[in-house]
Protein backbone atom coordinates (compact mmCIF):
# COMPACT_ATOMS: atom_id res chain seq x y z
CA UNK A 1 0.00 0.00 0.00
CA UNK A 2 2.81 2.38 0.99
CA UNK A 3 4.68 1.52 -2.54
CA UNK A 4 1.21 2.64 -4.49
CA UNK A 5 1.25 5.89 -2.74
CA UNK A 6 4.72 6.68 -3.25
CA UNK A 7 4.29 5.58 -6.83
CA UNK A 8 1.06 7.95 -7.45
CA UNK A 9 2.95 10.62 -5.39
CA UNK A 10 5.86 10.46 -7.89
CA UNK A 11 3.16 10.45 -10.96
CA UNK A 12 1.53 13.33 -9.79
CA UNK A 13 4.21 15.22 -9.19
CA UNK A 14 5.59 14.44 -12.32
CA UNK A 15 2.27 15.94 -13.94
CA UNK A 16 2.83 18.87 -11.98
CA UNK A 17 6.16 19.59 -13.23
CA UNK A 18 5.13 19.23 -16.60
CA UNK A 19 2.05 21.35 -16.39
CA UNK A 20 4.08 24.03 -15.05
CA UNK A 21 7.32 23.70 -17.67
CA UNK A 22 4.84 24.15 -20.89
CA UNK A 23 2.68 26.88 -18.53
CA UNK A 24 6.50 28.71 -19.37
CA UNK A 25 6.51 31.10 -22.35
CA UNK A 26 9.23 29.34 -23.64
CA UNK A 27 9.39 25.69 -22.06
CA UNK A 28 12.34 23.37 -21.79
CA UNK A 29 12.54 20.66 -24.15
CA UNK A 30 14.93 19.15 -22.14
CA UNK A 31 13.06 18.86 -19.05
CA UNK A 32 10.32 18.26 -20.90
CA UNK A 33 11.72 14.92 -22.07
CA UNK A 34 13.35 14.14 -18.49
CA UNK A 35 9.29 14.04 -17.09
CA UNK A 36 7.83 12.30 -19.88
CA UNK A 37 10.85 9.52 -18.84
CA UNK A 38 9.38 9.51 -15.14
CA UNK A 39 5.98 9.28 -16.34
CA UNK A 40 6.86 6.17 -19.06
CA UNK A 41 8.60 4.90 -16.24
CA UNK A 42 5.16 3.82 -14.69
CA UNK A 43 2.92 3.54 -17.50
CA UNK A 44 3.43 -0.50 -17.76
CA UNK A 45 1.79 -0.49 -14.91
CA UNK A 46 -1.41 1.62 -16.30
CA UNK A 47 -1.19 -0.66 -19.32
CA UNK A 48 -1.54 -4.04 -17.37
CA UNK A 49 -4.30 -2.29 -15.78
CA UNK A 50 -5.67 -1.33 -19.01
CA UNK A 51 -4.71 -4.49 -20.29
CA UNK A 52 -6.95 -6.82 -16.96
CA UNK A 53 -10.18 -4.14 -17.01
CA UNK A 54 -10.38 -4.41 -20.96
CA UNK A 55 -9.82 -8.64 -20.82
CA UNK A 56 -12.45 -9.18 -18.40
CA UNK A 57 -14.78 -6.48 -20.00
CA UNK A 58 -14.17 -8.77 -23.32
CA UNK A 59 -14.60 -11.84 -21.68
CA UNK A 60 -18.05 -10.84 -19.64
CA UNK A 61 -19.23 -9.68 -23.06
CA UNK A 62 -18.35 -12.86 -24.75
CA UNK A 63 -19.99 -15.31 -22.04
CA UNK A 64 -22.93 -13.29 -22.58
CA UNK A 65 -23.16 -13.40 -26.57
CA UNK A 66 -22.36 -17.31 -25.50
CA UNK A 67 -24.97 -17.79 -22.88
CA UNK A 68 -27.71 -15.74 -25.09
CA UNK A 69 -26.67 -17.77 -28.23
CA UNK A 70 -27.33 -20.98 -25.84
CA UNK A 71 -30.60 -20.24 -24.75
CA UNK A 72 -31.29 -19.13 -28.35
CA UNK A 73 -30.00 -22.99 -29.33
CA UNK A 74 -31.74 -24.28 -26.62
CA UNK A 75 -35.38 -22.43 -27.32
CA UNK A 76 -34.70 -23.91 -30.90
CA UNK A 77 -34.57 -27.00 -30.35
CA UNK A 78 -37.23 -27.40 -27.57
CA UNK A 79 -34.86 -28.94 -25.02
CA UNK A 80 -37.19 -30.51 -22.61
CA UNK A 81 -35.51 -30.09 -18.75
CA UNK A 82 -37.58 -33.11 -17.14
CA UNK A 83 -35.53 -36.18 -15.87
CA UNK A 84 -33.37 -37.42 -18.81
CA UNK A 85 -33.42 -34.35 -21.12
CA UNK A 86 -31.89 -31.97 -19.35
CA UNK A 87 -30.07 -28.87 -21.36
CA UNK A 88 -26.58 -29.56 -19.38
CA UNK A 89 -26.50 -32.38 -21.46
CA UNK A 90 -26.27 -31.02 -24.75
CA UNK A 91 -22.93 -30.43 -27.07
CA UNK A 92 -23.54 -26.40 -26.70
CA UNK A 93 -23.51 -26.57 -22.91
CA UNK A 94 -20.74 -28.64 -22.32
CA UNK A 95 -18.54 -26.46 -24.68
CA UNK A 96 -19.42 -23.13 -23.24
CA UNK A 97 -18.53 -24.68 -19.72
CA UNK A 98 -15.28 -26.06 -21.04
CA UNK A 99 -14.65 -22.44 -22.37
CA UNK A 100 -16.23 -20.58 -18.51
CA UNK A 101 -13.83 -22.94 -16.48
CA UNK A 102 -10.42 -23.62 -18.68
CA UNK A 103 -10.54 -20.40 -21.42
CA UNK A 104 -9.39 -20.36 -24.99
CA UNK A 105 -5.75 -20.86 -26.04
CA UNK A 106 -5.19 -22.85 -22.69
CA UNK A 107 -2.79 -25.34 -25.07
CA UNK A 108 0.78 -26.31 -23.60
CA UNK A 109 2.98 -27.67 -26.90
CA UNK A 110 5.34 -30.01 -26.30
CA UNK A 111 8.62 -28.73 -27.66
CA UNK A 112 12.91 -28.98 -27.73
CA UNK A 113 15.06 -26.74 -29.37
CA UNK A 114 18.48 -25.91 -30.03
CA UNK A 115 21.56 -23.71 -29.95
CA UNK A 116 25.54 -24.02 -30.57
CA UNK A 117 28.35 -23.39 -28.12
CA UNK A 118 30.86 -22.33 -30.11
CA UNK A 119 28.96 -18.81 -30.87
CA UNK A 120 28.48 -16.50 -28.12
CA UNK A 121 25.30 -14.87 -29.58
CA UNK A 122 23.91 -17.57 -30.46
CA UNK A 123 24.04 -19.28 -27.06
CA UNK A 124 27.68 -19.89 -26.24
CA UNK A 125 27.79 -17.58 -23.11
CA UNK A 126 25.27 -20.20 -21.98
CA UNK A 127 27.49 -22.66 -21.56
CA UNK A 128 29.92 -21.02 -19.20
CA UNK A 129 31.16 -22.48 -15.77
CA UNK A 130 29.43 -19.36 -13.56
CA UNK A 131 26.76 -18.13 -14.65
CA UNK A 132 23.69 -15.68 -12.96
CA UNK A 133 20.31 -17.67 -11.86
CA UNK A 134 18.48 -15.59 -14.42
CA UNK A 135 18.92 -14.58 -18.39
CA UNK A 136 18.70 -10.99 -18.26
CA UNK A 137 16.49 -10.52 -21.96
CA UNK A 138 15.81 -7.05 -23.79
CA UNK A 139 12.40 -5.59 -23.57
CA UNK A 140 10.36 -7.05 -26.78
CA UNK A 141 7.67 -4.39 -27.15
CA UNK A 142 4.16 -6.51 -28.07
CA UNK A 143 1.05 -4.11 -29.70
CA UNK A 144 -1.77 -5.53 -27.64
CA UNK A 145 -4.48 -6.09 -29.79
CA UNK A 146 -5.32 -9.13 -28.60
CA UNK A 147 -6.01 -8.35 -24.96
CA UNK A 148 -8.57 -5.56 -26.92
CA UNK A 149 -10.11 -7.19 -29.64
CA UNK A 150 -12.73 -10.24 -30.36
CA UNK A 151 -10.65 -13.74 -29.91
CA UNK A 152 -12.07 -16.75 -31.45
CA UNK A 153 -10.52 -20.62 -31.62
CA UNK A 154 -11.32 -22.69 -34.39
CA UNK A 155 -10.80 -26.25 -35.65
CA UNK A 156 -12.11 -26.14 -39.24
CA UNK A 157 -10.47 -23.96 -42.09
CA UNK A 158 -11.93 -20.98 -41.96
CA UNK A 159 -14.30 -18.76 -39.81
CA UNK A 160 -17.55 -16.96 -41.27
CA UNK A 161 -18.73 -13.61 -39.33
CA UNK A 162 -22.18 -12.60 -40.54
CA UNK A 163 -22.89 -8.93 -40.50
CA UNK A 164 -25.67 -6.92 -40.75
CA UNK A 165 -25.03 -3.62 -42.84
CA UNK A 166 -28.43 -2.10 -42.51
CA UNK A 167 -31.20 -2.38 -40.59
CA UNK A 168 -35.21 -2.64 -41.61
CA UNK A 169 -36.71 1.09 -42.24
CA UNK A 170 -39.94 1.53 -40.14
CA UNK A 171 -42.43 4.14 -41.00
CA UNK A 172 -46.39 5.87 -40.05
CA UNK A 173 -49.04 4.71 -41.99
CA UNK A 174 -52.35 6.11 -42.30
CA UNK A 175 -55.79 4.43 -41.92
CA UNK A 176 -56.23 1.99 -44.42
CA UNK A 177 -52.76 2.55 -46.03
CA UNK A 178 -50.50 -0.37 -47.46
CA UNK A 179 -48.21 -0.80 -45.52
CA UNK A 180 -44.37 -0.87 -46.93
CA UNK A 181 -42.48 -3.74 -46.94
CA UNK A 182 -38.42 -3.84 -46.06
CA UNK A 183 -35.58 -5.98 -45.06
CA UNK A 184 -32.53 -6.45 -43.26
CA UNK A 185 -28.98 -6.92 -45.25
CA UNK A 186 -26.96 -8.86 -44.48
CA UNK A 187 -23.35 -9.77 -45.60
CA UNK A 188 -20.48 -12.69 -44.60
CA UNK A 189 -16.92 -11.55 -43.34
CA UNK A 190 -14.60 -15.23 -44.32
CA UNK A 191 -11.54 -15.18 -42.23
CA UNK A 192 -8.99 -17.84 -43.29
CA UNK A 193 -6.24 -18.58 -40.68
CA UNK A 194 -2.67 -18.35 -41.83
CA UNK A 195 0.47 -20.34 -40.57
CA UNK A 196 2.69 -18.39 -38.48
CA UNK A 197 6.25 -20.16 -37.91
CA UNK A 198 9.97 -20.27 -36.66
CA UNK A 199 12.55 -22.64 -36.60
CA UNK A 200 15.33 -22.85 -34.26
CA UNK A 201 18.42 -25.05 -34.60
CA UNK A 202 20.57 -26.14 -31.59
CA UNK A 203 23.10 -28.26 -31.32
CA UNK A 204 23.68 -31.24 -29.16
CA UNK A 205 26.10 -29.66 -26.97
CA UNK A 206 23.81 -27.26 -26.08
CA UNK A 207 21.12 -28.97 -25.15
CA UNK A 208 23.36 -30.89 -22.84
CA UNK A 209 25.63 -27.94 -21.50
CA UNK A 210 23.23 -25.39 -21.38
CA UNK A 211 23.28 -24.08 -17.66
CA UNK A 212 19.35 -23.02 -18.10
CA UNK A 213 16.50 -25.51 -19.31
CA UNK A 214 17.04 -24.49 -22.97
CA UNK A 215 13.43 -26.05 -23.85
CA UNK A 216 11.93 -23.66 -21.62
CA UNK A 217 13.61 -20.62 -23.01
CA UNK A 218 12.98 -21.47 -26.87
CA UNK A 219 9.89 -22.07 -26.28
CA UNK A 220 9.07 -18.90 -24.25
CA UNK A 221 11.37 -16.53 -27.28
CA UNK A 222 8.75 -18.30 -30.03
CA UNK A 223 6.08 -17.56 -28.31
CA UNK A 224 6.95 -14.13 -27.65
CA UNK A 225 8.07 -13.83 -31.58
CA UNK A 226 4.72 -15.02 -32.26
CA UNK A 227 3.13 -12.28 -30.45
CA UNK A 228 4.97 -9.84 -31.33
CA UNK A 229 4.99 -11.00 -35.35
CA UNK A 230 1.12 -10.68 -35.18
CA UNK A 231 0.80 -8.18 -32.84
CA UNK A 232 2.29 -5.59 -35.79
CA UNK A 233 0.49 -7.20 -38.40
CA UNK A 234 -2.88 -6.95 -36.65
CA UNK A 235 -2.43 -3.29 -37.10
CA UNK A 236 -0.12 -2.68 -39.98
CA UNK A 237 -0.56 -6.45 -42.20
CA UNK A 238 -1.62 -6.12 -45.63
CA UNK A 239 -3.87 -9.18 -45.92
CA UNK A 240 -1.49 -11.23 -48.15
CA UNK A 241 -1.20 -14.50 -46.74
CA UNK A 242 -1.28 -12.79 -42.92
CA UNK A 243 -3.53 -10.82 -41.24
CA UNK A 244 -5.19 -7.32 -42.39
CA UNK A 245 -4.62 -5.01 -39.68
CA UNK A 246 -7.17 -2.21 -39.07
CA UNK A 247 -5.04 0.70 -39.78
CA UNK A 248 -3.98 -0.72 -43.48
CA UNK A 249 -7.94 -1.51 -43.77
CA UNK A 250 -8.68 0.41 -46.78
CA UNK A 251 -12.35 0.83 -45.65
CA UNK A 252 -11.42 2.30 -42.13
CA UNK A 253 -8.70 4.68 -44.13
CA UNK A 254 -11.39 5.85 -46.23
CA UNK A 255 -13.69 7.06 -43.10
CA UNK A 256 -9.90 8.79 -41.20
CA UNK A 257 -10.45 11.92 -39.18
CA UNK A 258 -8.75 15.16 -40.79
CA UNK A 259 -6.11 16.32 -38.23
CA UNK A 260 -6.28 20.29 -38.83
CA UNK A 261 -2.02 20.95 -38.20
CA UNK A 262 0.98 20.26 -40.93
CA UNK A 263 1.34 16.82 -40.17
CA UNK A 264 0.79 16.62 -37.10
CA UNK A 265 -2.65 17.30 -34.89
CA UNK A 266 -4.16 19.06 -32.05
CA UNK A 267 -5.72 18.60 -28.49
CA UNK A 268 -9.29 19.81 -30.70
CA UNK A 269 -8.53 16.48 -33.00
CA UNK A 270 -8.08 14.30 -30.83
CA UNK A 271 -11.54 15.53 -28.95
CA UNK A 272 -13.53 15.70 -31.64
CA UNK A 273 -12.29 12.05 -33.09
CA UNK A 274 -14.26 11.19 -30.60
CA UNK A 275 -17.32 12.07 -32.28
CA UNK A 276 -17.00 9.88 -35.33
CA UNK A 277 -17.88 7.02 -33.41
CA UNK A 278 -21.51 6.31 -33.18
CA UNK A 279 -22.90 6.33 -29.49
CA UNK A 280 -23.08 2.73 -28.00
CA UNK A 281 -19.60 1.38 -28.65
CA UNK A 282 -16.76 0.92 -26.07
CA UNK A 283 -14.23 2.79 -27.49
CA UNK A 284 -10.37 3.05 -26.20
CA UNK A 285 -7.51 4.83 -28.27
CA UNK A 286 -4.74 3.17 -29.41
CA UNK A 287 -1.11 4.83 -29.79
CA UNK A 288 2.19 4.20 -29.78
CA UNK A 289 4.40 5.44 -26.55
CA UNK A 290 6.05 9.14 -28.83
CA UNK A 291 2.64 10.06 -29.61
CA UNK A 292 1.58 9.58 -25.88
CA UNK A 293 4.38 11.66 -24.59
CA UNK A 294 3.42 14.03 -27.12
CA UNK A 295 -0.18 14.10 -26.01
CA UNK A 296 0.82 14.91 -22.53
CA UNK A 297 1.42 18.60 -23.64
CA UNK A 298 -2.02 18.96 -25.68
CA UNK A 299 -4.95 20.90 -24.56
CA UNK A 300 -8.96 20.44 -24.94
CA UNK A 301 -10.79 23.73 -25.39
CA UNK A 302 -11.61 24.29 -22.14
CA UNK A 303 -7.44 24.73 -21.56
CA UNK A 304 -8.02 21.66 -19.56
CA UNK A 305 -4.85 18.96 -20.05
CA UNK A 306 -6.33 15.55 -22.42
CA UNK A 307 -4.02 13.27 -20.63
CA UNK A 308 -4.99 12.84 -16.99
CA UNK A 309 -3.29 10.36 -14.56
CA UNK A 310 -5.58 7.44 -12.69
CA UNK A 311 -3.76 8.26 -8.85
CA UNK A 312 -6.09 5.52 -8.04
CA UNK A 313 -5.17 2.12 -7.79
CA UNK A 314 -8.32 0.21 -9.64
CA UNK A 315 -8.44 3.47 -12.11
CA UNK A 316 -6.74 3.65 -15.27
CA UNK A 317 -5.02 7.09 -17.04
CA UNK A 318 -7.27 7.92 -19.33
CA UNK A 319 -6.94 9.99 -22.76
CA UNK A 320 -9.92 12.83 -22.92
CA UNK A 321 -11.70 10.89 -20.46
CA UNK A 322 -11.47 7.32 -22.41
CA UNK A 323 -8.60 4.65 -21.90
CA UNK A 324 -5.92 4.63 -23.94
CA UNK A 325 -3.42 1.03 -24.70
CA UNK A 326 0.10 1.78 -25.99
CA UNK A 327 0.66 -0.10 -29.47
CA UNK A 328 4.31 0.28 -30.48
CA UNK A 329 3.51 -0.74 -34.13
CA UNK A 330 1.08 2.69 -34.69
CA UNK A 331 2.85 4.67 -37.14
CA UNK A 332 3.99 8.36 -35.98
CA UNK A 333 2.52 11.49 -36.97
CA UNK A 334 3.14 12.53 -40.47
CA UNK A 335 2.37 14.10 -43.73
CA UNK A 336 -1.09 11.02 -44.02
CA UNK A 337 0.00 8.91 -41.53
CA UNK A 338 -3.03 7.46 -39.07
CA UNK A 339 -0.92 7.87 -35.61
CA UNK A 340 -4.31 7.53 -33.31
CA UNK A 341 -6.51 4.90 -33.73
CA UNK A 342 -10.39 5.42 -31.37
CA UNK A 343 -12.79 2.84 -31.36
CA UNK A 344 -14.84 -0.40 -30.23
CA UNK A 345 -12.00 -3.04 -31.06
CA UNK A 346 -14.27 -6.17 -29.65
CA UNK A 347 -16.62 -5.41 -32.02
CA UNK A 348 -14.59 -4.61 -35.00
CA UNK A 349 -11.03 -6.38 -35.24
CA UNK A 350 -11.86 -10.17 -34.52
CA UNK A 351 -8.76 -12.48 -34.66
CA UNK A 352 -9.38 -16.28 -35.46
CA UNK A 353 -6.52 -18.93 -33.70
CA UNK A 354 -7.27 -22.60 -35.26
CA UNK A 355 -6.85 -25.28 -32.68
CA UNK A 356 -3.38 -26.69 -32.48
CA UNK A 357 0.76 -25.53 -32.34
CA UNK A 358 2.82 -28.13 -34.27
CA UNK A 359 6.24 -28.72 -33.31
CA UNK A 360 8.04 -30.92 -35.94
CA UNK A 361 11.78 -32.12 -34.44
CA UNK A 362 14.27 -32.88 -37.18
CA UNK A 363 17.43 -35.21 -36.63
CA UNK A 364 17.98 -36.10 -40.02
CA UNK A 365 18.68 -32.81 -42.51
CA UNK A 366 21.66 -32.05 -39.93
CA UNK A 367 22.48 -34.83 -38.08
CA UNK A 368 26.01 -34.57 -39.71
CA UNK A 369 26.82 -31.60 -37.96
CA UNK A 370 25.16 -33.24 -34.38
CA UNK A 371 22.35 -30.45 -34.87
CA UNK A 372 18.60 -30.73 -34.19
CA UNK A 373 16.18 -28.28 -35.38
CA UNK A 374 12.69 -27.67 -34.50
CA UNK A 375 9.76 -26.15 -36.47
CA UNK A 376 7.01 -24.88 -34.24
CA UNK A 377 3.73 -23.64 -36.07
CA UNK A 378 0.33 -22.19 -35.54
CA UNK A 379 -1.96 -20.84 -37.50
CA UNK A 380 -4.01 -17.54 -36.74
CA UNK A 381 -4.57 -14.09 -38.59
CA UNK A 382 -7.28 -10.73 -37.76
CA UNK A 383 -9.36 -8.75 -40.05
CA UNK A 384 -11.46 -5.73 -39.76
CA UNK A 385 -15.07 -7.21 -39.34
CA UNK A 386 -16.79 -3.87 -38.61
CA UNK A 387 -14.99 -1.25 -39.98
CA UNK A 388 -17.93 1.64 -38.52
CA UNK A 389 -16.42 0.65 -35.09
CA UNK A 390 -12.76 1.57 -35.79
CA UNK A 391 -11.71 5.37 -36.49
CA UNK A 392 -8.33 6.95 -37.47
CA UNK A 393 -7.24 10.44 -36.98
CA UNK A 394 -5.25 10.96 -40.23
CA UNK A 395 -2.14 13.65 -39.88
CA UNK A 396 -2.13 16.06 -43.63
CA UNK A 397 0.01 17.62 -45.26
Amino acid sequence: MAEQIDVEKEVKEAFGALQAELKKSLPNQEAIDRINGVLDAHESKNQELVTELKSRENAERELKEQIEALEGEISRKGVATGAGHSHKALPEYKALQALVVGGIGGIAPEEKQLLRTDNDTQGGYLVTTEMDSQITKKITEISPVRSVARVRTIASKALEVPVRNTILTARYEGEAATGQKDASTYQNETITPFRLTVTVPITWDMLQDAAFDMESEILQDAQEAFAQTEGRLFILGDGVKKPYGFVSDSRVQANAFDGSGSSTYTGDDLIKLTGELKTGYNPIYMLNRRELAFIRTLKGTDGHYLWQPGLNGVVANTLNGFPYAIAEDMPDKATDAFPIAFGDFFRGYTIVDRTGTSIIRDDVTRKEEAVVEFTIKRWGTGQVVLPEAIKLLKTIA
